[in-house]
């Protein structure tokens, strides 16, 4: 198969619709035919996307996207969002031709559907795209492991997909709005706030109902008209509209993919509340806004002072804030409700997107949102010990709420989801798949699934799971408790030796012993001598050190390098670049749950990193500075491509952190590939 098409256009789709151009931005990936066309000559490909998605799709076989799954896994990294887009947007293309044709039954997608990837209808069945299905749940769990910076997730968790619908509905929600439709809804928001400001956002539902009634609704896509009067669809723009309202930044003026965006953020300090901006990365030191206001750097971060703005206030809040002048944008949606959490990065509380369950807020909420907040609150938090206050300082008619945590993530949805209203923008992340986490690994390099007898990992799983469960073959009953939280294994007394748990459609494999195995040494091991820099051509026996054993190679090659770097903990970014052109973020792991039942639990200062594909640099962001430590690195071995942009904003981003004359190629030749 040739793959050279397919990969041409997943670097299209990136760009176009998972760029950091993005962040803080709901991404809809909307792809129809026009659309289609349109992609391939912005990006100048030679194939069109359904021949090159063709070429690789094996219709009537029975698993008919093998080869496009094997590719993806061979593409995986935590960087790029999965392989899959052309796929994928090959199936929004079916949902937007099963809108224009007027008939929306399941059948009709799939009809659509397989006409597109196998000439006929009836080759691609339903059956066939449950893979497909599960690869919008897998981009949807990447996009959201980036937080807003990939842009904002649109695709529905499963249990928001209705069950009529359950594996095309991820499709349909990214068919049902394309950009004619976007830059029309800052109108129709500024119409609907107008109506009736102190209860903005307004619910998908009232607002799906104000567009039916806009005099100007007319001017939407068909698609999306068809979408909004259909019952079957309307609940999928209703979440859409919902979530697009939640994070409209106030303004009747559409701001265009692609210029830089900045977020302005609420700052919390001394009982006194003022602005910030954030931007993905650092910029200028200064930037000057309209009604002179200006953006002041703060040292060498990417967070800035916000002068000549008036604080933040009532009307200013509940508005929303938009500043666009040297050719970027600032804003801060319209919202009743603030939510802060502690910056480490500043040392202050400043405003956050999404509850975390665990960690300590500080709430904000007008007198239209209080009521929603308590009750969330009295079913989410009930034991909450503060009381809700009214300080002086607050805008007229607020009210903080402090020191409230939420332990129990799928309560606070249920919650949140039963309230609706300015909650809804700020309920937690989905979760889309049942995984292992924490526990006590034995021996990493030999088996990431390898864990201490007694130190089993923990059980996270899904959004809407019904907690049943099979453990080696026996089901658990009672069901596991499913409330967002890991789940211990270790309390479940399981014998050494391998396990497998299933649980909402995941097999989880792993495997425990009571210590780690021990490796045999001969006597009189084999080897390689070695005489100065060159080593015999026949092995012989002996045990002298100077040998060449297996892949070992001793002082015949200088010494391996490191596997393995140490990280200091607490940073706000982590990011390893290699000598080959490939950079990737590195998630920080939790302290281990098993720690606390140790007689004196270690220090939690670092934490290790395996160092992939060769040597390169850690790139590390803290309080505002980065920092860059070798992980031996070698001179870059690859020629500047576009390819290579995620590396190279990575290095550039860092520039002005290293030193030495390896470090400045690695900055010279990301300079080049800026240019590509």
């Amino acid at each position: 198969m040739d793959f050279a098409p397919y990969a041409a256009w997943q670097r299209a789709l990136e760009d176009a619709f998972f760029s950091p151009d993005w962040d803080g931005h709901p991404v809809v990936m909307y792809v129809d035919d026009d659309e289609a066309e349109q992609l391939r000559e912005r990006f100048s490909l030679a194939t069109p996307l359904a021949e090159a998605v063709r070429g690789v799709v094996l219709p009537g076989e029975p698993r008919s996207y093998r080869a496009v799954e094997s590719y993806e896994v061979s593409k995986r990294d935590s960087v790029d969002p999965p392989a899959v887009l052309p796929l994928l947007a090959c199936s929004v293309i079916a949902a937007t031709r099963m809108a224009y044709d007027g008939n929306r039954r399941a059948n009709n997608y799939h009809g659509h559907f397989s006409e597109l990837l196998a000439g006929e209808a009836g080759v691609l069945t339903s059956a066939d795209y449950i893979p497909v299905a599960e690869m919008w749940q897998r981009l949807a769990s990447w996009q959201l492991q980036w937080g807003a910076y990939r842009g904002l997730c649109t695709i529905p968790s499963p249990g928001d997909v209705p069950q009529n619908q359950a594996r095309i509905g991820y499709a349909l929600s990214q068919a049902v709005l394309r950009g004619s439709d976007r830059q029309l809804l800052p109108k129709f928001f500024d119409v609907m706030r107008n109506r009736n400001a102190a209860a903005w956002p307004q619910p998908g539902a009232v607002l799906v109902k104000g567009i039916r009634l806009w005099d100007q609704a007319a001017k939407f896509s068909p698609a999306f008209q068809n979408a909004v009067g259909h019952p079957e669809f309307r609940p999928l723009v209703e979440r859409l509209l919902g979530g697009l309202a939640n994070v409209w930044d106030g303004s009747t003026e559409y701001v265009r993919q692609g210029t830089p965006r900045g977020e302005l953020l609420v700052r919390f300090e001394n009982r006194r509340l003022g602005w910030l901006a954030r931007f993905p990365r650092p910029g200028a030191a200064e930037y000057q806004m309209p009604r002179g206001v200006v953006l002041r750097q703060l040292g060498q971060t990417n967070y800035y002072a916000v002068d000549g703005l008036q604080l933040p206030a009532d009307r200013s809040l509940r508005a929303g804030v938009q500043l666009v002048g040297d050719g970027i944008a600032v804003s801060r949606p319209a919202s009743s409700l603030v939510v802060l959490r502690q910056n480490e990065s500043l040392d202050c509380r400043t405003s956050v997107d999404r509850f975390v369950p665990g960690e300590e807020h500080v709430i904000l909420a007008a007198p239209e949102a209080a009521q929603d907040v308590e009750a969330v609150l009295e079913r989410a938090a009930p034991e909450r010990e503060c009381k809700p206050l009214r300080p002086s300082w607050l805008p007229q008619g607020w009210i903080l709420y402090r020191r409230v945590v939420f332990d129990d993530a799928v309560t606070l949805k249920e919650a949140i989801r039963d309230v609706k209203g300015a909650v809804l923008a700020v309920q937690p992340a989905p979760q889309f798949k049942a995984y292992l986490h924490g526990g006590l690994p034995l021996a990493p390099k030999l088996s990431t699934r390898l864990y201490l007898a007694g130190g089993e990992p923990d059980l996270v799983l899904p959004d809407g799971a019904s907690g049943v469960a099979v453990l080696d073959g026996q089901t658990q009953n009672p069901p596991f408790q499913a409330r967002g939280v890991p789940i211990p294994l270790w309390p479940r007394g399981l014998e050494p030796g391998d396990h497998v748990l299933e649980a909402e459609g995941s097999a989880l494999a792993f495997a425990t012993a009571d210590g780690a195995p021990a490796l045999l040494e001969l006597d009189s091991p084999v080897g390689f001598s070695v005489t100065g820099a060159e080593a015999a051509a026949f092995a012989s026996p002996g045990g002298a050190s100077d040998m060449v054993r297996g892949a070992d190679l001793g002082t015949a090659g200088g010494g391996a390098a490191p596997r393995v770097v140490l990280c200091r903990r607490r940073a706000q970014r982590t990011v390893f670049v290699s000598s080959d052109g490939r950079a990737w973020r590195i998630d920080e792991p939790d302290t281990p749950a098993w720690w606390s039942r140790l007689p004196q639990p270690p220090s939690d200062y670092h934490f290790e990193v395996d160092v992939r594909a060769g040597g390169g640099w850690v790139l590390q962001l803290r309080q505002g500075e980065w920092t860059v430590e070798p992980a031996a690195p070698q001179a870059p071995s690859f020629a500047p491509a576009p390819k290579y942009r995620a590396w190279a904003q990575a290095v550039l981003d860092a520039a002005s952190a290293g030193t030495g004359e390896l470090w400045d190629a690695f900055v010279a030749l990301a300079r080049e590939v800026a240019q590509c």
